[in-house]
C-alpha cells in the first residue's frame, strides 16, 4: 500500500483509556453504557459554559503566542495611558547660561586667555540677582500682567527668593525657579535671562568696539612705514615678480615641474612616433602579401554559402540529407558493408565532388573580391595611421618649443629671486606687525558676531513633579493586571472552542469509551534531522498502536458478532479516513481478508491513498449500475481491498437515502470478507453517515487532540445513540506523547 501524509500522520501507541460509561444507558442494549436515544440526558461536562483552571491552562497553550502578543500590547498601552494620566506635583523651571572667557588682548600683537574668568564668573551670579535688574523684569508687559506678579506688593524680591543659580559645568550656570505655576515661571525667567544676556551683551559689544578702533589706528600707522618702505625700494615696481620670497620660490619650482612635465610628454610622443611608423611599415607589407594570398576552398565556400549561392546552398541541403540517410542506415543495419549503405556513402562522395566542382568554378572571382575587400581595408588603416603620424609630429614640434621658452623663463626666475628675498627681509617685522593686528581685528569682529560673552544655551524648560516611583509603581501594576485580563480572556475565547485536550476529557466529559489512541506524527524537519533509530522507533509505535486499537475492535466483533464497522468523525479533519485506512490494513496483515469502504462519496480520498481508480465504485454500486464484486479493487497489501467511491450525484444521494442497495451490498460483501471497515462522511456537516450507521454493525468515531470540539464529537455521539446505531467507542488521533517513554527494551525493532 503506498501511504499518504495523511496516512502517516496518525498512528501511535494504542493506549486503552479506563471506561467510565455516564449514568445513562441500555440496560438491554448490545453494548452497556451507550448513550440511550429517548431519555433525558443528564448535563455532561462537555456541554457546561463554566471553564475550569485545566482547562483555561491547556487553551492557552494553543494560542500562547496570540495571547503573549496581545498581552504585552495592551499591557503597554494601559501602562502608559496611566503615566500620562497621572497628577502633577511641585514644579521647576531652567535655564542654562554659557558664560566664555575672554580671549582678546588690548595689547597690540599679543594674544592670551582671560586670567580673570573665574572672577568674572562670580561676578555675574551677583549681577543676575541685582534689584535693577528684577524691577525691569517686573515692569516688563508679559510679567507685570501674570498673576503671582500683580498679587504681590514687591514683585522684585519675590523673583529674587524663588530664583536660585548654581554651575553645571565650568562655563555653564544654571538659572531655576520653584513653584505651582510653571507657565507663569517660564515667563518670568525668559524674561529675566534675556534681558540680562542683552544688557551684558551690549556693554561688552561697546567695549569691543573701541578696542577694534584703536587697533585700526595702530594698524594704519604700521602699513604706512611699510608702504614708504616699498616705494623707496621699488621692490614691487622695478621687479614685477612675487611680493614674498616663498611665493618667487613657488614660482620657480612650478617652472621645474612644467619643464619636467613637458618632456616626460616629448618622450612618450617620441615612443608614440616610432609605434606610428612601424605600424605603417607593417600594412605596406601586409598590402603586398594581399596581392599574391591564395585563399582555401573552405574559404571560397564560407564566402559562396554566406552570399547564398543557389547552386551550392542546394548542394548543401543535399548533402545533410545525405549525412541523415547514411546515419540511419548504419543504425538500421548492423552489417556495415550492407549495398543500401554503399550506395548511400557513393552518393555522399558524388555530392562532395559537385560542392568541390562549384567551389573550384567560382574561385578566382571569389578571390578577387577577398583580395579587394582586404586591400580597401588596408588602404583605410594606412590612411589613419599617416593621419596619427602627423598629429604626433606635431605635438612633439610644440613640445619643444614650450620646453625651450620655459627654460628662458626659469633662468630669469632664479636671477630675480635672490634679490626679492634680500628686499623683502627689510619689510619682514614690520609686515608681521601688521598681520598680527589684522588678526586681532579678525577675532574682534567674530566676537562682536557672535554676541558677547553670556549665551542662552538653553531657555526656560518647565520641569514637571511627577512622583515618579508611584507613578511607575501604578503603571507596572495596571501593565501586569491588563497582560493577565488580555491571556485570560484568549484562553477563555479558545476554551470556548471546547477543543480536546486529552484522553480523559474524551471519557469524563463526553462519556466515550476510548478504544485506542494514535501518536502526534512529527513534523518533516523533525524526520530529516532526527537520528535513524528514532524514527524507526516512531514507526515501530505506530505499528503497535494501530495493532492494539485492532485487537480492541476484533474482541468485540468476535463477542458481538460484527463484521461491518464504520469509522467516523464530528467534522472534517479530524483523521477518520487514515484511521479507516490503518485499522484495515492492520487486519489485513493478521491474516484476515479485509475490505475498504469507502463511503465518503461527497470528498472521496481512499482511491488516492491506495493509488487505485476512484470510479467504478460505490456509487455506481447504489444505482445498480454496477455489480458489487465487479467494483472491489485488490491492493499492494495482502488480504486487503477496496471499493473506492466512484462518480457522485445528486442521484446518488438519493439511492443512499433509499437504503435497499446499501443494505443490499452488506448483505453481500459479508459473505465474501472477514471483516469490512467503511469510512463516511463526517456525522454533523451531512447526513450521510447516519443512514449508513443504520446498516452497520457498529461506529468509531475518530477524534483529532486539539481540532475537535467536545460539543461537536458529544452532538456527533448523540445523533448516531438516537438512531439505535451502536457506539463502540472513540479513537484519539494526534497524542503527545514521548516515544522514549515506552522503554528501550520494547520498541527496538525485530528482526523479519
Amino acid at each position: 500500500m503506498r501511504r499518504s501524509p495523511e496516512s502517516e500522520s496518525s498512528g501511535s501507541v494504542a493506549a486503552l483509556a479506563p471506561y467510565a460509561p455516564p449514568s445513562y444507558s441500555l440496560p438491554n442494549g448490545p453494548y452497556g453504557g451507550m448513550p440511550a436515544p429517548a431519555m433525558s440526558l443528564p448535563l455532561l461536562p462537555a456541554a457546561r459554559n463554566v471553564p475550569t483552571f485545566i482547562g483555561l491552562l491547556n487553551a492557552l497553550k494553543r494560542r500562547w503566542v496570540l495571547a503573549g502578543f496581545l498581552g504585552l500590547l495592551v499591557a503597554a498601552a494601559a501602562a502608559i495611558g496611566l503615566w500620562i494620566a497621572a497628577p502633577q506635583g511641585k514644579h521647576q523651571v531652567k535655564a542654562l547660561l554659557e558664560i566664555t572667557p575672554e580671549q582678546m588682548s588690548v595689547i597690540p600683537g599679543a594674544v592670551r586667555h582671560d586670567d580673570n574668568h573665574e572672577g568674572f564668573k562670580q561676578n555675574q551670579m551677583i549681577l543676575i540677582k541685582t534689584r535693577t535688574l528684577l524691577n525691569r523684569v517686573a515692569q516688563r508687559p508679559k510679567v507685570a500682567g501674570l498673576s503671582m506678579v500683580a498679587t504681590t506688593e514687591d514683585p522684585a524680591k519675590m523673583i529674587e527668593d524663588m530664583m536660585r543659580t548654581r554651575w553645571e559645568a565650568s562655563d555653564l550656570m544654571a538659572v531655576t525657579m520653584n513653584g505651582d505655576k510653571p507657565e507663569e515661571l517660564k515667563t518670568i525667567l525668559d524674561e529675566l535671562i534675556t534681558i540680562y544676556q542683552l544688557e551684558s551683551s551690549e556693554k561688552l559689544r561697546q567695549e569691543r568696539t573701541d578696542h577694534k578702533e584703536k587697533l585700526t589706528l595702530i594698524r594704519k600707522r604700521y602699513q604706512k612705514q611699510i608702504d614708504d618702505r616699498k616705494n623707496e625700494a621699488k621692490v614691487l615696481g622695478d621687479l614685477k615678480v612675487a611680493i614674498t620670497p616663498d611665493i618667487a620660490r613657488g614660482q620657480v619650482e612650478h617652472c621645474n615641474d612644467q619643464i619636467r612635465s613637458d618632456k616626460a610628454q616629448l618622450n612618450q610622443a617620441e615612443v608614440k612616433l616610432k609605434a606610428e611608423e612601424k605600424k605603417l611599415e607593417n600594412l605596406k607589407a601586409e598590402l603586398e602579401l594581399n596581392a599574391k594570398k591564395k585563399f582555401s576552398d573552405d574559404e571560397i565556400e564560407a564566402v559562396l554559402l554566406k552570399d547564398k549561392d543557389p547552386l551550392l546552398v542546394g548542394l548543401q541541403f543535399e548533402q545533410d540529407a545525405a549525412n541523415e540517410r547514411l546515419s540511419n542506415l548504419k543504425k538500421k543495419f548492423v552489417d556495415q558493408q550492407h549495398p543500401k549503405i554503399k550506395e548511400a556513402e557513393d552518393d555522399l562522395v558524388a555530392i562532395r565532388e559537385k560542392r568541390a566542382s562549384v567551389t573550384s568554378q567560382r574561385r578566382q572571382e571569389v578571390e578577387k573580391r577577398l583580395r579587394a575587400d582586404k586591400r580597401d581595408e588596408l588602404e583605410k588603416a594606412e590612411r589613419t595611421a599617416r593621419q596619427d603620424r602627423d598629429l604626433i609630429k606635431s605635438e612633439i614640434d610644440t613640445l619643444r618649443e614650450r620646453i625651450i621658452q620655459l627654460e628662458i623663463s626659469l633662468e630669469k626666475l632664479n636671477s630675480n629671486s635672490l634679490e626679492v628675498a634680500t628686499r623683502f627681509e627689510e619689510l619682514k617685522p614690520l609686515i608681521e606687525q601688521v598681520q598680527n593686528l589684522d588678526r586681532q581685528i579678525s577675532e574682534i569682529s567674530l566676537w562682536l558676531d557672535s554676541g558677547g560673552r553670556i549665551k542662552i544655551r538653553e531657555p526656560a524648560v518647565i520641569m514637571y513633579n511627577h512622583n515618579q516611583r508611584q507613578k511607575m509603581l501604578y503603571s507596572g501594576m495596571v501593565g501586569a493586571a491588563a497582560f493577565l485580563g488580555v491571556i485570560t480572556l484568549v484562553a477563555f475565547l479558545e476554551w470556548r472552542s471546547r477543543r480536546v485536550d486529552s484522553v480523559d476529557q474524551v471519557v469524563n466529559e463526553i462519556g466515550l469509551r476510548v478504544i485506542g489512541t494514535i501518536p502526534a506524527f512529527p513534523t518533516r524537519q523533525a524526520i530529516k534531522t532526527g537520528e535513524a533509530d528514532a524514527n524507526q522507533n516512531w514507526r515501530f509505535i505506530l505499528n503497535e498502536s494501530v495493532n492494539s486499537t485492532r485487537t480492541m475492535l476484533l474482541h468485540s466483533a468476535k463477542t458481538q458478532s460484527m463484521q461491518v464497522i464504520m469509522v467516523t468523525s464530528a467534522m472534517q479533519g479530524e483523521g477518520k479516513t487514515s484511521l479507516s485506512s490503518q485499522l484495515a490494513t492492520s487486519m489485513a496483515t493478521a491474516g484476515l481478508r479485509t475490505l475498504i469502504v469507502d463511503c465518503d462519496l461527497r470528498n472521496p480520498s481512499m482511491h488516492r491513498l491506495f493509488d487505485l481508480a476512484l470510479a467504478p465504485g460505490c456509487s455506481e454500486i447504489l444505482l445498480s449500475e454496477l455489480d458489487v464484486s465487479d467494483a472491489v479493487q485488490p491492493t499492494s497489501v495482502p488480504n486487503l481491498w477496496v471499493i473506492s467511491a466512484g462518480q457522485c450525484s445528486n442521484r446518488v444521494i438519493a439511492a443512499l437515502a433509499q437504503g435497499h442497495q446499501l443494505e443490499s451490498m452488506f448483505n453481500r460483501l459479508r459473505g465474501q470478507f472477514d471483516f469490512i471497515v467503511v469510512d463516511t462522511c463526517p456525522v454533523l456537516p451531512v447526513a450521510d453517515s447516519l443512514l449508513i450507521g443504520q446498516h452497520v454493525d457498529g461506529v468509531v468515531i475518530s477524534i483529532l487532540q486539539d481540532i475537535s470540539q467536545l460539543p461537536k464529537v458529544l452532538n456527533a455521539s448523540e445523533r448516531l445513540a438516537q438512531l439505535n446505531i451502536p457506539l463502540l467507542g472513540a479513537v484519539v488521533n494526534g497524542i503527545k506523547t514521548d516515544i522514549h517513554a515506552y522503554g528501550y527494551n520494547y520498541v527496538k525493532q525485530l528482526p523479519a
